[in-house]
C-alpha cells in the first residue's frame, strides 16, 4: 500500500464516563497520530465518542459519522489505538469492517501493528475479535454476579427508584435535585451507599397509592391530578410535582398515566428488593414480560408504603382488569357492580345485569332485557340492595365472632366425644336404654353439623374478622365473592341466598330480618331448587 497522498482519520473512544476527564481520551490520539506520522499520513480528522460502550447495539454517534463519511469517500484509512476501542463484538467488528473494505477504506490498529487490508491482517483480525468478545462476555458475567450481591444485601441496582434518593444533598446530581427539593444544598443525610425517601416524590408515591385504593380514579386521572396538585411541604413551600425522567432519555417533566401505573406496580416501595435473573444458562437475555419468577430479598431502603397495602392495589387492579375503565369520549369512570354475578331473580332465577342510566344505577333481570321470559321482576336499585347485602354480610360475621372468638375448639370437640363415647359404653352395658343413648347421639350430631368449619376454623375467624372490621369500597365485589354463590332477589328484597362453604358457618343461626321483608332471607343449600315453594 503506497503511504502518500492518504486521506487518513482517527477513531478514539471510551466505555466508562468517569474515563471522560483523564488522559486515555488523549493517549489514543497521541497513538493515532505518531503512528500516522512514521508511516507519512497526515490525519485530517479525529472521531470521538466518550463514555459510550463498544458493545453490541450500542449507539456511537460519531462512529455512525465516521461510517457516512466512509460512504462518501471522504477518507482512505481509518486508524485506532487499538480494536476493542472500534468494536468488542466480532459480528458488529466484522461486520463494520466489511462495510469499510466496500467503500475502499483500510484499517489499521496501532498496538496490535496490523493492517487488516491484508489476508494476513483479516486472519488475525477473527482472532483479536474472538477475543474481544469473550473479554465482553466474561465482563458480562461478572457485572450480572456483581448485581445479584447487591440484591442479596438488599443494595438497589441502578438510578434510584422514584421516590427515593441517594441522600447526597451538598452536591445532589438527581433530576429532581437542584431546582426542586428543598433539601438541595443541606449536609449530606447518608453515604450515599443507601436509599433514602425523597422528601417531595416519596410523598406523591403515597398519595399515589391512596388515591387508587380509594377506587375513584382511574391511572390516568391520578397522573392529571398529581399535574395539578400542589404540595406543601413542612417549610410551606408549595410546589407541583413531577416525575424524575430518565438520565440520558427523557427529562424530568409531568406525570402521565404509564408512569402511574409502573408505580403502583412496585413492590420496592413496601421495603422489598426485587432482582430478576434475566439471563439464562446460555447467557441468552430474557425478556422481563417471559420470567417465571422474581427473587425477593429484604431491602435496606425504607418502606413508603406497607405490604398490605401494596397486595390490596394489586388484587383491585386483578379484580377490575388492568384498570378502572372510563368510558369513551368521557371522564365518567365505569361503575363497579358487586352484586354482577351474584343476584338472581327470585322468579324465574334468571341473572340480574348491572345497568345504568346517568347517575343512577340499576339491577335488570336478564330474561327481561332478552325478552326470553315474561317475568313480573321490576329493576333493583343497585346502591341499596348493594348497602343492604353488605350490612347483613357484616351483622352475620359480627355476631358469629362475638359467639366463637373464645371459643377453645378442641377442648369442645374432646369434651363431647369423651360424652358420646361414655353414653355407648352406658348403652352397652345396659345401664341406659335406647331412647337415651339416640337423643345423646343426636346432640352430639348437631354438634359436629354446627362445627362445620373443624379444621378450617381459623381460615373461617380470619374472613370474619375481615368483613367485621370493615373493608374500602372498592372490595365490595371480592368480598360477597367469598360469602356468597347467590342472592335471589323478588323486587327489592332479599328473600334467599346460597352463601360459600367458608362463609356457611356463620349464618347456621340465620335470625335476622331484613329491608321490608316480613322474613329474613331464606338459606339454600346446594340441592335447593329455585321455586315458589322456597319463599
Amino acid at each position: 500500500m503506497e503511504k502518500e497522498n492518504k486521506r487518513v482519520v482517527g477513531y478514539r473512544r471510551v466505555s466508562m464516563r468517569e474515563q471522560v476527564d483523564n488522559h486515555s481520551l488523549e493517549a489514543q490520539e497521541n497513538h493515532i497520530r505518531d503512528y500516522a506520522q512514521k508511516n507519512g499520513w497526515e490525519v485530517v480528522k479525529i472521531y470521538t465518542d466518550a463514555g459510550i460502550s463498544a458493545k453490541k447495539d450500542s449507539h456511537r454517534p460519531s462512529l455512525e459519522q465516521l461510517m457516512e463519511d466512509a460512504r462518501q469517500g471522504k477518507f482512505d484509512i481509518v486508524i485506532v489505538d487499538k480494536v476493542d476501542r472500534f468494536f468488542r463484538h466480532l459480528a458488529g467488528l466484522l461486520s463494520a469492517l466489511d462495510q469499510l473494505n466496500s467503500y475502499n477504506v483500510a484499517f489499521v490498529s496501532v498496538m496490535e501493528q496490523l493492517d487488516f487490508s491484508t489476508p494476513w491482517g483479516k486472519l488475525m483480525l477473527t482472532v483479536l475479535g474472538v477475543l474481544a468478545e469473550i473479554y465482553i462476555d466474561n465482563l458480562r458475567q461478572e457485572t450480572r454476579k456483581g448485581k445479584q450481591v447487591r440484591a442479596q444485601k438488599g443494595l438497589w441496582n441502578g438510578n434510584p427508584a422514584y421516590g427515593y434518593c441517594r441522600g447526597l444533598c451538598s452536591d445532589c446530581q438527581e433530576p429532581n435535585g437542584k431546582g426542586y427539593c428543598p433539601e438541595f444544598g443541606k449536609p449530606n443525610k447518608v453515604e450515599g451507599k443507601k436509599l433514602i425517601p425523597h422528601p417531595i416524590d416519596s410523598q406523591v408515591v403515597r398519595s399515589v397509592f391512596k388515591w387508587y385504593l380509594q377506587g375513584k380514579l382511574s391511572d390516568k386521572m391520578i397522573a392529571e391530578k398529581l399535574n395539578q396538585q400542589p404540595f406543601e411541604m413542612p417549610d410551606g413551600i408549595i410546589l407541583i410535582p413531577r416525575q424524575c425522567g430518565h438520565p440520558g432519555r427523557t427529562l424530568p417533566g409531568p406525570f402521565s398515566r404509564d408512569i402511574v401505573r409502573d408505580m403502583l406496580k412496585r413492590i420496592f416501595y413496601t421495603g422489598k428488593l426485587p432482582y430478576y435473573p434475566n439471563y439464562s444458562t446460555t447467557g441468552k437475555r430474557i425478556k422481563r414480560s417471559d420470567l417465571g419468577k422474581v427473587n425477593l430479598y429484604e431491602g435496606q431502603q425504607p418502606a413508603l408504603i406497607t405490604m398490605e397495602e401494596y397486595q390490596k392495589v394489586q388484587e383491585l387492579r386483578q379484580l377490575l382488569g388492568t384498570n378502572i375503565r372510563i368510558k369513551p369520549g368521557s371522564e365518567k369512570i365505569v361503575r363497579i357492580y358487586p352484586l354482577s354475578g351474584i343476584a338472581h331473580c327470585g322468579y324465574c332465577g334468571s341473572s340480574l345485569r348491572a345497568s345504568s342510566s346517568g347517575d343512577r344505577y340499576y339491577y335488570r333481570d336478564a330474561s327481561a332485557i332478552d325478552r326470553t321470559l315474561d317475568c313480573p321482576q321490576q329493576t333493583i336499585r343497585a346502591i341499596q340492595t348493594e348497602e343492604e347485602v353488605i350490612n347483613l354480610v357484616k351483622q352475620l360475621a359480627t355476631d358469629w365472632t362475638a359467639t366463637n372468638e373464645t371459643m377453645d375448639l378442641t377442648v369442645i370437640e374432646k369434651q363431647s366425644q369423651t360424652r358420646i363415647d361414655r353414653a355407648r359404653e352406658l348403652y352397652l352395658l345396659g345401664e341406659i336404654n335406647q331412647e337415651n343413648y339416640l337423643e345423646e347421639k343426636r346432640k352430639f350430631d348437631n354438634l359436629a353439623e354446627k362445627s362445620l368449619y373443624g379444621k378450617d376454623f381459623n381460615a373461617i375467624m380470619t374472613l370474619a374478622q375481615t368483613i367485621v372490621h370493615g373493608t374500602l369500597l372498592t372490595e365490595q365485589k371480592k368480598l360477597l365473592k367469598l360469602t356468597l354463590k347467590t342472592a335471589f332477589y323478588r323486587g327489592n328484597h332479599l328473600v334467599a341466598i346460597q352463601p360459600t362453604e367458608l362463609f356457611q358457618p356463620m349464618i347456621l343461626q340465620l335470625s335476622c330480618s331484613w329491608g321490608s321483608s316480613s322474613r329474613p332471607p331464606r338459606l339454600l343449600d346446594k340441592k335447593a331448587c329455585l321455586n315458589d315453594r322456597l319463599f
